[in-house]
C-alpha cells in the first residue's frame, strides 16, 4: 500500500491508503467485504488516550522502511505521527463515511476532537497532515465544513510553496491541494495552479519515460527497498496525469 515500509502485515497507515482508493469506486459488488473488516480493524487499532490512530507498530522496523517509518521505541511511535491530524484526520473521515460499519467508536465525538485540535494548532508543519484534513474535510456536513476551512486555509498558507523556482524540491505544490477544480481551493491562488499546471507539462515532456522523478531523491532506496522508487515514479505520474486530466490538461 505504502512503497516506503515493506511490512507485510496490517496497519492504520496502509489500511488509510487502501481506503482511500476503494472509496474512490463505490458501488461495486463486493465492496462491503472489504470496507467492513477495515473498518472493524480499525476501530480494533483506535488508541483511547490518542483519540486516533499511531501510523505504525514497532513490526516496521522488521522490514526494509525509509528512516521516517522507524518506529522509536522510546517514544512509542514513528515520527509521521508528531502530528495527530495523520493519518488520524484521514481515517476518520473514512470512518465517518462508512458508519454503517461501526459498532464501538462514537465518531462524531472523535469528529469534533478533530475540529478542536486544528483550532487550537497555531503552527503548521507538515502538509500531510492538512492532506489528511482535507480528506475528513470532504466527508463533513456543511456546518461542519465551516469550523474546518478557515483553520485548513490558514495551514496551507503556511506550508505552500508558490515559488517555482523551488517546485523541483520536496515541497507542497498548489495542486497538492486543489487536485481538481471541483475541490475546494482554501484560497489557492488560482494563478499558481496553472502555473503549476505548466510545470507538471513541462517535467513530463522533459522526461526521456515520461515518468516523474520523486524529488526527495534515490539514496534511500537500497536493497529490500529498491522496488519502491521505481513504483514512486508509477504513483507520482499517475496522480499528475489525473490532475492534468481534472483540468482538461490533456489532449486527448
Amino acid at each position: 500500500m505504502e512503497p516506503d515500509f515493506r511490512l507485510p502485515f496490517s496497519s492504520p497507515m496502509a489500511t488509510s491508503i487502501g481506503l482511500r482508493h476503494l472509496s474512490k469506486v463505490e458501488g461495486y459488488k463486493n465492496e462491503e467485504e472489504i470496507i467492513k473488516p477495515a473498518i472493524n480493524y480499525l476501530e480494533s487499532e483506535f488508541n483511547e488516550s490518542r483519540n486516533g490512530w499511531f501510523a505504525m507498530s514497532q513490526e516496521v522496523n522488521n522490514y526494509p522502511h525509509t528512516p521516517w517509518w522507524h518506529y522509536d521505541e522510546q517514544k512509542g511511535m514513528t515520527v509521521i505521527d508528531n502530528n495527530w491530524g495523520n493519518p488520524s484526520a484521514e481515517l476518520l473521515s473514512y470512518l465517518y463515511k462508512y458508519k454503517e460499519y461501526l459498532s464501538k467508536i462514537d465518531v462524531d465525538y472523535i469528529v469534533e476532537y478533530a475540529i478542536q485540535y486544528i483550532e487550537n494548532k497555531v503552527t503548521f508543519a507538515s502538509e500531510n497532515e492538512l492532506f489528511c484534513y482535507i480528506k475528513l474535510f470532504e466527508v463533513l456536513p456543511d456546518e461542519k465544513k465551516k469550523k474546518l476551512k478557515y483553520n485548513i486555509a490558514d495551514g496551507i498558507s503556511q506550508v505552500i510553496e508558490y515559488d517555482r523556482n523551488k517546485w523541483k524540491e520536496y515541497v507542497p505544490l498548489p495542486l497538492d491541494f486543489v487536485p481538481s477544480p471541483e475541490k475546494e481551493s482554501f484560497g489557492v491562488k488560482d494563478s499558481k495552479i496553472e502555473e503549476n499546471l505548466d510545470y507538471y507539462i513541462e517535467l513530463i515532456e522533459g522526461s526521456e519515460e515520461g515518468l516523474l522523478i520523486p524529488p526527495w531523491g534515490d539514496s534511500f532506496y537500497q536493497d529490500g527497498l529498491k522496488p519502491a522508487y521505481k513504483e514512486w515514479q508509477g504513483i507520482l505520474t499517475l496522480e499528475v496525469l489525473k490532475r492534468l486530466d481534472n483540468y482538461n490538461r490533456i489532449d486527448k
